[in-house]
């Protein structure tokens, strides 16, 4: 069986666009015929999909009156927005007695904060519309940690609160968020974290997924088949490959 999706004449907002899942998920919807606002701080990776058809803005989502002003602007010209994929995130390693003020802060300035500003304004916007579909990304780190993960895991059990507390606030509007959990994927952020000790031992049992992966989940989630699905936190688990 196959799933398909129609996006035409609505507008998707994925912040972290540049790379990973985010990138895969903005072509995904483009292909799937909606308008792609691609959002992130990589300017070159944005050009690459400004060439793709999208419209693109460079944003550092840890800076509130930015995003504000960028999700106003998209508003103002599309006059709608019924998806929005908040995949930005960063993750450094760094033991905890070792770990500066500035790269604790800087974790829970992207990783948390921008997606709090990310609601804030996105939220008057589908509470007039009486619809729309939030997506965050948690992590299992959230709940099993990981030696010099701390910030990082710290964040992605945040996401979980933060979705679950608006999930309630939106469900009189018929607005949906829910978070995903997308597993061990070969996403910048994974790859540029992890030891060649680590990857290796993953890819030895559960291997590692692709972003392309991750999409038909996110493509169900912002679609009108899930409806019903609002503050929950979705993960996608890999079966342990034989030996």
């Amino acid at each position: 069986m196959k799933a398909s999706y129609d996006f035409k004449g609505h507008t998707v907002i994925v912040a972290g666009a540049a790379s990973g899942i985010g990138r895969a998920t903005a072509l995904a919807c483009r292909d799937a015929g909606a308008t792609v606002e691609a959002l992130d701080i990589d300017e070159k990776a944005l050009a690459q999909l400004r060439a793709e058809g999208m419209s693109t803005h460079i944003l550092d989502i840890a800076d509130s009156n930015a995003v504000r002003i960028t999700v106003n602007s998209i508003v103002a010209r599309t006059g709608r927005l019924d998806g929005v994929v908040l995949t930005s995130a960063i993750q450094t390693r760094t033991l905890i007695d070792a770990l500066s003020d500035a790269e604790w802060q800087r974790h829970l300035d992207v990783n948390l904060s921008g997606i709090f500003y990310f609601l804030r304004a996105v939220f008057p916007v589908m509470k007039q519309q009486q619809s729309g579909s939030i997506i965050a990304f948690t992590s299992g780190l959230a709940s099993n940690g990981w030696p010099g993960a701390s910030a990082y895991s710290a964040t992605k059990a945040g996401i979980v609160g933060l979705v679950k507390s608006a999930a309630h606030e939106l469900r009189e509007h018929g607005v949906r968020i829910n978070a995903v959990s997308p597993g061990l994927v070969a996403t910048p952020v994974f790859l540029n974290s992890a030891s060649p000790e680590e990857l290796a031992m993953y890819e030895r049992s559960l291997g590692i997924s692709s972003p392309e992966e991750v999409v038909p989940t996110l493509m169900h989630l912002l679609s009108d088949a899930a409806l019903t699905i609002s503050g929950n936190v979705i993960e996608r688990r890999l079966v342990p490959r034989s030996h």
